[in-house]
């Protein structure tokens, strides 16, 4: 009988540390792809011109619009 209690037990065990495995790997991959079009809207920002707009839309819906504003012709830096 004790047997298989602590068979229940690791199985308990084995299964819950699968669950975390698979949340800590999906994780670093969202954090990954966040980090990659994070730097790629930055990279298209920066080639706007002065008083342009980015609108990136995902396709769950959210969205994020960039807005550059126009530089005096002092040649004051955008930032």
């Amino acid at each position: 009988m004790e047997n298989i209690s602590w068979g229940w037990a690791a199985v308990a065990v084995v299964g819950s540390l699968t669950t975390l495995a698979g949340l800590w790997i999906r994780v670093r991959w969202r954090a990954q792809q966040e980090k990659v079009r994070g730097e790629s809207l930055i990279a298209i920002a920066e080639a706007l011109p002065g008083g342009g707009r980015l609108r990136d839309q995902r396709a769950d819906g959210s969205c994020i619009t960039l807005s550059v504003p126009a530089t005096d012709r002092s040649g004051g830096r955008r930032g």
